[in-house]
């Protein structure tokens, strides 16, 4: 298998991929001229595939990619009905208002962009905030819909946009200097985080010709952990 595809989970009609930032689930999700996952595992298998979820490029956790059509069918289903629990971990900027909420705001989704309108479709996102710090909040999010780009434009729509997000808000690195006083480091320095900090940790769902729900994790990719390690030394609120 490619060293760079962690596959978790393997059976006769699911994949499970924990996939990794700064690589495209499908042609159309980020980067076209890189090789994808699918790319990656139709070379490994020889054998078509069916994407039944995806993430952005840059975004980190768990994807579901089914080896037939009968099994596709069977998961996407459960997206569909909304039947599938998932939880995201985020860095938000900014302070939260409330340690938890819900937003319920309905959104416009096309294929540019994804925007908070009255008139759109009704999408629900639950948040649960676990760290507050001075400048960002540590924040797991819990949707209750399944919409494109659902998390980047709700939590934008409330005022604390995701830390770094170039369509939604600044695409800014996170860096030591940022967030330590009197820092004295190097003058090139390398940033703690630089890409948008999205990672679904957790999926539950029923696998085919399976009755109950399996439940599946990914810990914290190690970007978004050391940047959590260092603001919680230099930006603890007081």
């Amino acid at each position: 298998m490619n060293k760079n595809l962690n596959v978790i989970f393997e059976n006769k009609d699911i994949f499970i991929v924990d996939k990794q930032s700064y690589i495209s689930v499908l042609k159309n999700d980020g980067n076209i001229k890189d090789i994808t996952i699918i790319d990656i595992l139709k070379k490994e298998f020889n054998t078509n595939l069916f994407p039944i979820s995806t993430l952005d490029y840059e975004a980190t956790g768990l994807i579901l990619i089914a080896k037939n059509k009968k099994a596709y069918d069977f998961v996407a289903k459960q997206f569909k009905q909304e039947k599938v629990s998932k939880i995201y971990h985020i860095l938000a900027n900014g302070i939260m208002d409330n340690i938890e909420g819900t937003i319920d705001k309905n959104l416009i989704v096309n294929e540019q962009t994804t925007s908070v309108n009255d008139s759109g479709i009704k999408s629900i996102t639950k948040y649960f905030v676990i760290e507050q710090f001075k400048n960002f909040a540590f924040v797991k999010v819990l949707p209750l819909t399944t919409r494109k780009n659902q998390i980047r434009a709700h939590f934008w729509s409330i005022g604390n946009t995701l830390a770094i997000d170039k369509v939604y808000g600044s695409d800014e690195p996170i860096l030591l200097s940022n967030i330590k006083r009197r820092y004295k480091g190097i003058e090139k320095e390398k940033p703690l985080l630089k890409r948008l900090p999205l990672h679904l940790s957790q999926i539950e769902f029923v696998l085919p010709e399976n009755k109950e729900k399996s439940v599946f994790n990914s810990p914290l990719p190690d970007d978004i952990s050391l940047t959590l390690k260092q603001l919680r030394k230099y930006n603890k609120r007081g």
